[in-house]
């Protein structure tokens, strides 16, 4: 009996979630500053950027991201750690691993001021000023969920926390006081750390740590504050996923890969999508600072050099906004890579393979997303089309279209060679039945050009058949000129 409760309760709730991504996808998402639509976002973990790990030689690094086509440096949070030596108080992650370290990233004590570590409150203010003189926005990381056991702003406003009976703090998932967001003081608090960021020391916007586990009104109220304080010009980004969010809290989302499997990745981001208001965006990545140090073996080494270069091309050319992790642009795979102690990537891997070449294919990726605007300038079904093939289980195959030019994307996930035809014409979006038929033509009309502007083991080999070898892609721009036979 109660495995057949559960099984009605399961079909009930998806029956419900289907319910809402439906009613969330009536409505359109918030509009975003262009800077962040079009941009490259790069995540900066001090420890591993450089050998120092200091703000100072993070700021000498931005000229190199410039140069990268970075567009956005997002950095961990270098505000004033916690240094409770309290094992009770520190995340298992941290304890296992096996640093002794108490000063957590992600425990903060004061929201701000710069960690000693890092450097100054001066140097964090020269960081932004050197970012900003290269055309760099910077976005900064806000660990609202909870803060750290010896945080001093708790002495003065023990409301801010939650307490058990016996007067202990009430911890949260990671073992940290977790905030009371059902007290307007601390939301008042935290509005004016927000105010007081962008204000004194020049942050663009936020990546919002466990966004989602936050009242997403804190974030509405939030996002009305920053754009009366910037005109419209910042951004917050959620550590999370939410159905509704993106109508007025968040900019986008996390966007997480769903790995290396073609039905996947296409399945799962039609799934996401759907239950999304219109033109949501994501940010897309296959590797931050949480995978990096959790993972092993790393994504480098676990999928190999090929299969990340394919990785890459998605990010750089679906819906949202790529962002690669310190490191990601040389192949970085270094296993002794942790958030909790210093452990420096090594430079040198930019003089040799497979660095090299995949300096210089990020370095194509990110020309190439800023040559066509197509990549960047709608988001939602009327910016991205997925097209079906005829082997679905290894290739995806979709368009990027802005009104002015249609741009084809082709790639074989796996390792092995194949040919494989794809459909132009795209079928009416599936809808509940409460709700009226798209009559949208969404069909792909136009020629494919002979010449691909990137591709990798791949051939057109005319009509709409392509020859894919192992991890191989095709990218093209297709004419104005209608072909029906390519339907």
């Amino acid at each position: 009996m109660r495995k057949v409760c559960g099984t009605i309760l399961a079909v009930v709730l998806a029956a419900a979630n289907c319910t809402l991504g439906a009613n969330a996808h009536m409505q359109d998402a918030r509009k975003s500053p262009g800077w962040f639509t079009r941009g490259v976002m790069y995540q900066i973990q001090p420890r591993s950027f450089t050998p120092e790990g200091t703000l100072k030689a993070a700021e000498g690094k931005l000229s190199y991201l410039k140069e990268l086509g970075v567009t956005i440096a997002y950095i961990v949070p270098v505000m004033k750690m916690d240094e409770s030596m309290d094992p009770g108080s520190w995340s298992p992650r941290q304890i296992k691993s096996g640093f002794g370290n108490p000063k957590n990233q992600y425990r903060i004590a004061d929201y701000f001021h710069v960690d000693p570590e890092y450097g100054t409150d001066a140097d964090l203010k020269d960081f932004c000023a050197a970012a900003h003189k290269l055309g760099l926005k910077v976005v900064f990381d806000l660990v609202y969920f909870h803060c750290g056991p010896t945080a001093p702003f708790l002495k003065k406003h023990p409301e801010f926390t939650w307490w058990n009976a016996d007067g202990t703090v009430k911890k949260g998932p990671w073992r940290f006081p977790k905030l009371n967001f059902a007290e307007p003081m601390l939301r008042e608090y935290l509005m004016g750390n927000i105010k007081f960021l962008i204000r004194e020391y020049g942050a663009d916007g936020f990546r919002c740590d466990v966004g989602d586990g936050i009242p997403l009104d804190f974030w509405c109220d939030a996002h009305d504050m920053m754009d009366a304080q910037t005109g419209g010009d910042s951004v917050l980004l959620c550590e999370g996923f939410t159905v509704c969010d993106q109508y007025k809290g968040f900019d986008a989302d996390y966007g997480w890969f769903p790995g290396l499997d073609a039905m996947a990745v296409r399945g799962r981001w039609e799934e996401r999508a759907w239950q999304c208001p219109v033109g949501s965006k994501f940010v897309n990545h296959y590797e931050n600072h949480d995978i990096a140090t959790d993972l092993r073996p790393r994504r480098e080494s676990q999928w190999g050099h090929e299969a990340v270069d394919q990785v890459l091309v998605w990010m750089f050319t679906i819906d949202g906004v790529p962002m690669l992790f310190s490191g990601n642009e040389i192949a970085d795979a270094d296993e002794r890579h942790s958030m909790f102690g210093k452990t420096p990537m090594d430079w040198s891997q930019l003089d040799r393979e497979p660095g090299k070449s995949r300096h210089a294919f990020v370095k194509r990726l990110a020309a190439l997303r800023r040559e066509h605007s197509a990549f960047t300038d709608v988001n939602g079904e009327e910016g991205l089309t997925w097209l079906d093939t005829t082997a679905k289980d290894s290739v995806t195959a979709f368009v990027r279209r802005n009104g002015r030019e249609t741009i084809l994307v082709v790639q074989n996930w796996t390792e092995k060679p194949v040919k494989c035809e794809v459909s132009f014409k795209v079928a009416p979006p599936k809808l509940p039945s409460y709700l009226a038929p798209d009559a949208t033509d969404r069909d792909v009309k136009g020629e494919i050009s002979l010449k691909p502007l990137i591709s990798k083991g791949a051939q057109f080999a005319g009509g709409k058949t392509f020859e894919l070898g192992s991890w191989g892609f095709w990218i093209s721009s297709m004419t104005s000129k209608s072909n029906e036979n390519q339907k």
